[in-house]
C-alpha cells in the first residue's frame, strides 16, 4: 500500500501535533512493513518529520506556501492532485484540526487532535474562528476517517462537527520509554546546573507560550501566593516558544513582585527535557483545553509528581496519578501544587504511579493502531466503489 503523509499545520515539529507526528512516523520506519510512505513537506523541515533511513520518499514544497491562508488555499488544489498523480492508496493528514481538504481521489484520513476553540473564548481572531467552526466541521465530515487522541475530542467531533460516530477511532498518544524514564535525579540536576544556571528547587510547566488558552497568567497568580503565604523557596520556570499573544504573559511575569524567580526557558529540545521533568518538584499542567496533553504522560515517564486542570481529556489521561485543579481558580492551583511540595508521601505515591500509568502508553502502539486504521479505511473504501 502507498500511503501519502502531510507534515503541514504541524509547526516544523515544535508543538505537540508536531510533536505527535514525529514520534508516529520514526514508528511507522521502525514497524519495517511492506507499506510505502510518500511525505509532504516544505524543503527547510525534511530533517524534522523524515527519520534517517526509512526509505520514505520526500515530496517536497517551497516556503511560499506556507502563509495559513495560502496553504489552507494549496490544500483544497493539490494534495488530491498529487494523490491521483502519486496514486496513493491513502492520503493521512495528521494536522486534521488546522488543515482539511474537501475532495480526493483516494481515501482520506485524518487526525483532529482538538476542538479547542470551542471552549476557550479569545483563542483565535474572528477569521480563525469562522474557518475553525464553520469551515473544519464540514471538512471533517468529508473524511472517510477519523482518528481523535481522547474521548473528550471525540465527544466533540461527534457531537459539533456531527461527524458519525463509527468514522472515528481513538488512539491515544504515547511516550518514547528510551528518552522519558525516571533517570537519575541527581545527574539530572547536574546537568542542568552546568547547561541553565538552574540551581534552585522549581515548579515545571512546558507548553507554548500562548494566552488564555495555556493559561499561564493563573499559573503565575497561584504561585504568587504560594511565595507570599506559602514562603516556598522554589522558582517557576516556564518552557515553550512565543505564540499567540505571549506578549501578555510576558508582561504579567515583569509586574509580578516575584518576577526574578519567575523564568522562561524557551524552546527546551528533545534531549533536555527529560532533566527538567525529573528535577521538578512539581510538573504543573494549568491548560484550559487540550486534546490529549502529552506533556503530562512524559512527566509521569520521568517520575515527576504532576498537578493538572480537571477539564477536557486531562483527568482521562492523568487517571489517578495526578493532583487535579480547577485551572479558573489560582488559589485551586496554588492549593494543589502546595499540596504536592508540602507532603513527602503523596510524592512519592504520585511518583509510583505515575511512572505505572505511562508504562502501558507507546508510540509503538499508537503507529500499529494508525496503520490499522489507515489499511481498514482503504478496504472498508474498495468493498464501497
Amino acid at each position: 500500500m502507498k500511503i501519502g503523509i502531510t507534515t503541514f499545520g504541524c509547526d516544523s515539529g515544535k508543538s505537540g501535533i508536531g510533536r505527535y507526528l514525529i514520534e508516529l512516523l520514526n514508528e511507522l520506519a521502525n514497524l519495517k512493513t511492506e507499506h510505502t510512505f510518500e511525505i509532504l513537506v516544505y524543503n527547510s523541515e525534511k530533517e524534522i518529520f523524515i527519520p534517517q533511513n526509512s526509505g520514505f520518499k520526500a515530496l517536497t514544497f517551497p516556503e511560499s506556501i506556507r502563509s495559513p491562508l495560502v496553504n489552507n488555499i494549496w490544500h483544497q488544489i493539490f494534495p488530491p492532485l498529487i494523490a491521483a498523480r502519486r496514486n496513493f492508496d491513502v492520503l493521512f493528514l495528521p494536522a486534521g484540526n488546522r488543515r482539511l481538504v474537501f475532495r480526493a481521489p483516494c481515501p482520506v484520513v485524518a487526525t483532529v487532535h482538538d476542538f479547542s476553540s470551542l471552549h476557550v473564548p479569545q483563542k483565535y481572531d474572528k477569521a480563525r474562528i469562522f474557518y475553525i467552526k464553520k469551515v473544519l466541521p464540514m471538512l471533517m465530515r468529508q473524511m472517510t476517517s477519523i482518528i481523535t487522541v481522547s474521548e473528550s475530542s471525540k465527544r466533540d467531533i461527534v457531537e459539533y462537527a456531527r461527524v458519525p460516530d463509527e468514522k472515528t477511532t481513538i488512539i491515544h498518544h504515547g511516550v518514547d520509554h528510551r528518552r522519558f524514564f525516571p533517570g537519575n535525579r541527581d545527574k539530572a540536576a547536574l546537568r542542568l546546573a552546568e547547561k541553565f544556571k538552574i540551581e534552585k528547587p522549581f515548579i515545571f510547566y512546558i507548553s507554548r507560550i500562548e494566552h488564555p488558552g495555556k493559561n499561564h497568567i493563573r499559573l503565575i497568580q497561584a504561585f504568587e501566593i504560594l511565595k507570599r503565604e506559602k514562603h516556598i523557596p522554589h522558582d517557576l520556570i516556564l518552557a515553550g516558544s512565543d505564540w499567540d499573544r505571549a506578549s501578555e504573559v510576558h508582561q504579567c511575569a515583569d509586574n509580578s513582585d516575584f518576577k526574578s524567580a519567575i523564568r522562561f526557558a524557551g524552546h527546551i529540545s528533545t534531549d533536555d527535557l527529560p532533566d527538567f521533568y525529573r528535577c521538578s518538584d512539581v510538573f504543573a499542567f494549568p491548560s484550559l483545553y487540550e486534546g490529549f496533553g502529552m506533556p503530562i504522560l512524559e512527566a509521569m515517564a520521568c517520575g515527576a509528581p504532576t498537578a493538572c486542570s480537571d477539564v477536557s481529556s486531562l483527568p482521562e489521561v492523568a487517571g489517578e496519578a495526578a493532583v487535579l485543579f480547577n485551572p479558573m481558580e489560582p488559589s485551586s492551583i496554588a492549593d494543589s501544587l502546595y499540596k504536592i511540595i508540602s507532603n513527602h508521601e503523596l510524592r512519592s505515591n504520585l511518583v509510583q504511579s505515575g511512572i505505572k500509568r505511562a508504562v502501558g502508553m507507546t508510540w509503538k502502539k499508537s503507529a500499529e493502531r494508525t496503520l490499522e486504521v489507515l489499511l481498514k479505511t482503504k478496504y472498508l473504501w474498495k468493498m464501497k466503489r
